[in-house]
C-alpha cells in the first residue's frame, strides 16, 4: 500500500484547479491524504458532500483549530470568522453583516462605479493607447480601496498594508519568524487604528465606517459584545479577505476575457450578460491554493456513501465541487451561457458563506463592465507562458498582468 499523498497539492499554475483534483472527482469518495502538518485527513470533492461539510454542525472548523496543529505559519486568530463555530462565529458574523448586505451594496454602487473609472483614468493617463499592469493598476487597487473605505482604513496606508498582507498570505515564501513579526505589526496597526476610532467617538466625532461601529459595539451591546482583541483581529482579517480574494479573482477573470475575444465582443454588445459571465468565471477559476479549511468530524457521519468516524479530519474542496459532473454539465468547459452556474460554491456555503459575496460580485461586474467600456482593444503584452503565478500564496492568481490597450472613443452622451 502506498503512503497517502501530501496535501495541499501543487497549484496548476493556471486558472484551473490542481491536476490531481481531476482524478479525485472520478472516484467521488473521500480520499485519504496527509496534511502538511503531518495529520491524516480525507479530501471531500462531490458537490453534495462539500455542502454537507460546510453546512452541518457535525463538521467543526473550531474543533480542528483546537488540535493546535496549524498548517501554515500564520496564526489562526488572523482569520477569526473562518476558523470559528457557533456561538462565537454567529456573534461575530452578526456584528459585521450589516455592512455587506445586498441593500448596502446597492447603495455603494455609484461609489464603486466612480472609483473604477477613476482608477482607469490613472492607469491610462489619458493616452489613447499604451501598456500597463492591470493587477498593479486596477484589479487589486479597486477592491483594496473599497475595503479600506468600508473599514475606515486610511488609503495612504494601502501600500504598506499590501506588503504586510503579502507576507501573511504566503504559504511557504517566508520564514515563520518573519510571518510572526508581520502579524505583530498588523496587530499593532489595527490596535492603534481602533483606539483612534474610539477616541474620535468619545470626542463626539465618530467616523461612519465599520471599524468604528465594531469598536463602539464592544461597549454598547452587551448581548453581542466584541472584545477589543476581536475587533482588531476582525479588522485585519477583513482587510486581507476583502481585497486579496476579489483582486486576484478579478485578475483571473480578465485573463479569461483575454482568452475569449468572442465573449468580449458579446459582452460589449450585451452588457446585461456580464453578471452571468462573472458567475461562470467564479465557478471555473480556482482561487484557493491550499484547497480548503480542515474540519474535525465531531459525530459519526457519512460522505460519498462512506462512513466517516468522529475524530477524523475532512477537507472540503469547493474548487473540485465546482467541477462535479453530477451538478455541472461538461464541467471542465468554460461556458458563459451555462444554465446550472448558480449552484457554484465559489463563495462557500451555509454558515461559512462569504460575508462579502454581494460586494465581491458588484466589484467584479462593475470592474469588467468598466474595462469593456474603456478599451476597444485589450491583449496580453507578454506571452501567456511568461505570466508568474502565485504558487506560494493562499490565493491563486498572477502577480502581474501586463496588457496592451487602446482606449474606446467616448460614447454619445458620455464624457471623455
Amino acid at each position: 500500500m502506498t503512503d497517502p499523498a501530501r496535501f495541499p497539492f501543487p497549484p496548476a499554475g493556471d486558472v484551473r484547479p490542481p491536476d490531481a483534483y481531476h482524478g479525485l472527482r472520478r472516484t467521488g469518495t473521500p480520499h485519504p491524504v496527509q496534511l502538511s502538518s503531518g495529520q491524516p485527513a480525507l479530501l471531500v470533492t462531490r458537490h453534495e458532500d462539500v455542502t454537507a461539510v460546510l453546512g452541518d454542525d457535525r463538521f467543526s472548523r473550531a474543533g480542528y483549530t483546537e488540535l493546535a496543529r496549524p498548517l501554515f505559519a500564520r496564526k489562526t486568530e488572523s482569520v477569526l470568522l473562518a476558523t470559528a463555530d457557533a456561538p462565537d462565529h454567529t456573534r461575530r458574523r452578526r456584528a459585521i453583516l450589516p455592512a455587506f448586505t445586498a441593500r448596502r451594496v446597492r447603495l455603494l454602487r455609484p461609489r464603486l462605479e466612480a472609483l473604477a473609472e477613476h482608477l482607469l483614468d490613472e492607469l491610462t493617463g489619458g493616452a489613447p493607447s499604451g501598456e500597463a499592469d492591470l493587477v498593479g493598476g486596477f484589479t487589486v487597487p479597486f477592491p483594496m480601496q473599497v475595503i479600506c473605505e468600508v473599514l475606515g482604513v486610511p488609503l495612504d496606508d494601502g501600500a504598506m498594508l499590501r506588503a504586510e498582507v503579502d507576507v501573511l498570505m504566503s504559504t511557504s515564501g517566508h520564514a515563520r519568524e518573519e510571518v510572526a513579526a508581520t502579524q505583530a505589526r498588523m496587530d499593532d496597526y489595527f490596535t492603534a487604528l481602533v483606539a483612534d476610532k474610539r477616541r474620535a467617538a468619545a470626542a463626539g466625532t465618530p467616523a461612519d465606517d465599520l471599524l468604528t461601529r465594531l469598536a463602539l459595539r464592544a461597549d454598547d451591546d452587551p448581548g453581542q459584545r466584541l472584545s477589543d482583541r476581536e475587533v482588531v483581529a476582525l479588522g485585519s482579517g477583513m482587510l486581507m479577505a476583502g481585497y486579496e480574494t476579489t483582486g486576484n479573482s478579478f485578475g483571473m477573470c480578465v485573463l479569461l476575457l483575454l482568452r475569449h475575444p468572442a465573449l468580449v465582443r458579446t459582452l460589449r454588445e450585451r452588457p446585461e450578460r456580464i453578471p452571468a459571465a462573472v458567475e461562470e468565471m467564479l465557478r471555473f477559476t480556482s482561487l484557493n491554493n491550499t484547497g480548503g479549511a480542515p474540519h474535525l468530524v465531531t459525530e459519526d457521519a457519512e460522505l460519498g456513501g462512506c462512513p466517516v468516524a468522529a475524530g477524523r479530519i475532512v477537507v472540503p474542496l469547493t474548487d473540485a465541487a465546482n467541477r462535479d459532473p453530477g451538478v455541472f454539465a461538461d464541467p471542465d468547459a468554460f461556458d458563459p451561457d451555462r444554465p446550472d452556474v448558480a449552484a457554484h460554491l465559489a463563495f462557500g456555503h451555509g454558515r461559512h458563506l462569504c460575508l462579502g459575496a454581494e460586494l465581491a460580485r458588484a466589484e467584479l461586474r462593475i470592474g469588467v463592465g468598466a474595462l469593456l467600456r474603456r478599451f476597444d482593444d485589450l491583449e496580453l503584452a507578454v506571452p501567456e507562458e511568461e505570466l508568474e503565478w502565485r504558487r506560494t500564496m493562499f490565493i491563486n492568481g498572477v502577480w502581474r498582468l501586463p496588457v496592451r490597450w487602446s482606449a474606446a472613443a467616448p460614447a454619445a452622451g458620455r464624457p471623455a
